[in-house]
């Protein structure tokens, strides 16, 4: 799995700097399992269509549901391209 477009979210109540990562495929339950060794990791299944949400501290927080093809990242300074970028490895190493 790839990102492969990050769009920046404006006038988003959630924070500062969003950004939506759109994927080249559908979020599974194995690829979010993967995100657990970043950070916290909260997983509610208890609907039609599990929600996740991963926090790491001081960093970021990205979420999203299983069966869709984005998460939304919540970045805590504007223009935080590094950490994009190091998302970006990560998932390519997966």
């Amino acid at each position: 799995m790839q990102i492969i477009d990050v769009k920046k979210i404006d006038d988003c109540l959630e924070g500062k700097d969003v950004r939506d990562l759109l994927f080249d495929s559908y979020i599974t339950k194995e690829f979010v399992d993967c995100f657990s060794k970043l950070g916290k990791m909260i997983y509610h299944d208890f609907n039609p269509k599990p929600f996740w949400s991963l926090i790491v501290r001081s960093k970021f927080t990205l979420k999203g549901a299983v069966g869709n093809n984005t998460a939304r990242l919540l970045l805590p300074d504007e223009n935080d391209s590094e950490i994009i970028f190091e998302l970006k490895e990560f998932i390519k190493a997966l």
